[in-house]
């Protein structure tokens, strides 16, 4: 069954949580012009599906106690045939240019002219397609501060340690590897998106640089990291910030991305508390993206000025 909820903007992460409690496994999100926020998921046939959908009508409308309108609330199903409904989010998915990042599926042919990073995604049931804001704020974030001076590494190899915090498809922790990254970690809790990214990062030719683990939050990553990058929510952002100021190396960077605009407040003070410089912003649509640097020591200054 092919799920399909349209609701307000203001409601949009809200009901991406609800949806994923469903245990779809992938979620496709759609912003058209105007004030609606429009998903889709898939769930297999079952006579549960109506007395689903009629507790998913409820919690949405129920978004209202916690003061969030999610406006004129629209919950509707269809049958899609077992031989194409694994397949059917295909046609939603196109190539994405982002800088000089090319972001393309590997069923969709190349745009002509022009030179590209180009990065061969195929997300199957894990996030990750470059085409929700949140990914493209971070592969913003990444073309700005990938490769990093030489100066500025934590570690010793041949290039910045990046550490992707909830890789999903895999599609950022391989665009830094096509960037300059020496040694990456893609770190994600979910099997399914363990096993996608490890495809996407061999189709992509950079299995020497990127190792894909599962695990939770900074868990099996490397210390001292270069750069963090957690595109995630800001409920998940705000506890992982002080472990992350500990790994990362001095005037080593964080992205944290996926915040909703009213969430940025707590998100830079939550940076302030655990030691954070002052935070840029990166801006798409009502999402956000903070930049953070960890301070580097008067000493540690010395040192590198002297390399």
């Amino acid at each position: 069954m092919e799920i399909r909820v349209a609701v307000s903007s203001a409601a949009a992460e809200a009901v991406a949580a609800i949806l994923h409690d469903l245990g779809t496994g992938g979620l496709v999100e759609e912003r058209p012009a105007g004030a609606l926020a429009r998903f889709r998921c898939y769930l297999p046939p079952s006579p549960l599906v109506g007395a689903t959908l009629r507790s998913v009508r409820a919690r949405i409308r129920g978004l209202r106690r916690y003061g969030i309108d999610p406006g004129l609330v629209r919950v509707s199903r269809r049958a899609v045939p077992s031989r194409r409904w694994t397949t059917a989010w295909r046609a939603h998915v196109r190539p994405v240019r982002v800088g000089r990042i090319l972001i393309r599926p590997s069923w969709a042919t190349s745009p002509r002219g022009g030179r590209a990073v180009v990065v061969r995604i195929d997300p199957g049931m894990a996030f990750g397609t470059g085409m929700h804001p949140s990914t493209r704020l971070c592969l913003r974030a990444l073309q700005r501060f990938l490769p990093l001076p030489r100066r500025s590494w934590g570690s010793r190899g041949a290039g910045p340690v990046v550490l992707d915090v909830g890789t999903g498809s895999g599609i950022l922790a391989i665009a830094a590897a096509k960037l300059g990254a020496g040694r990456v970690w893609a770190v994600d809790h979910d099997a399914v998106a363990v096993a996608v990214a490890r495809g996407n990062v061999r189709v992509n030719g950079v299995v020497p640089r990127v190792r894909v683990v599962r695990g939770s939050g900074l868990a099996g990553g490397p210390a001292p990291a270069d750069l963090i990058l957690a595109n995630l929510i800001a409920e998940e952002i705000v506890p992982l910030l002080p472990r992350a100021r500990e790994r990362l190396a001095p005037g080593g960077v964080f992205v944290g991305s996926g915040i909703v605009a009213d969430r940025v407040p707590e998100v830079l003070r939550a940076a302030r508390a655990a030691g954070f410089g002052p935070a840029r912003l990166l801006v798409e649509g009502e999402w956000r993206a903070v930049v953070l640097r960890a301070p580097i020591s008067a000493s540690t200054r010395r040192r590198r000025t002297r390399r």
